[in-house]
């Protein structure tokens, strides 16, 4: 996966909505493909067939906030979900969500232009910036190590993608870790 430039249709979602009406804590064990079923269903099923159809959310405040629970992130990883755009976001979704390989771009100049449903947005993490709607919105440098995990798939293939490069005697990573 090319995570450098992610496009494609959009959802949109309001502000405030919790990591447990994201998925309530009664599907947290569930396998994949069950969490995503039961993604943002206690929001609405449309809101739910939305994030199932579109590969990037575009939400609003604190999207998020509440349980650390990383489940919640792994069922939109599940429900296809590539990016996740918007914010202020809650710290820890935003680490749990990368840690699953959904890119989290704090950029709520997007979520103020109003987007609707099912339009098209391109993120392009090298250039810096979203394009959307005809026009350009700037984001922050997006870490180097953020952008491997996101390569990878997630912080724990990115962790299995080094040990094989280890252990094939080259290393994928900088010498200091990151």
């Amino acid at each position: 996966m090319n995570a450098s430039v992610i496009s494609g249709s959009v959802a949109v979602l309001g502000d405030f909505v919790s990591a447990d009406v994201l998925l309530p804590a009664r599907y947290s064990f569930l396998p994949p493909e069950e969490m995503a079923r039961n993604l943002l269903t206690d929001l609405s099923l449309q809101a739910n067939e939305a994030a199932c159809r579109h590969p990037v959310l575009v939400v609003g405040e604190a999207f998020g906030y509440g349980t650390g629970r990383e489940s919640p992130a792994r069922a939109l990883r599940a429900a296809g979900v590539k990016a996740v755009v918007g914010g202020p976001f809650a710290r820890m979704f935003f680490r749990n969500a990368i840690n699953n390989g959904v890119l989290v771009i704090d950029c709520p100049a997007l979520r103020a232009a109003g987007l609707a449903e099912g339009e098209e947005i391109v993120i392009d993490i090298d250039a810096g910036h979203i394009a959307a709607k005809g026009e350009t919105f700037p984001i922050a440098p997006v870490p180097e190590a953020v952008k491997r995990i996101i390569e990878a798939g997630s912080l724990i293939d990115y962790g299995r993608m080094l040990m094989a490069a280890q252990n094939q005697g080259g290393v994928d990573a900088p010498a200091d870790g990151r």
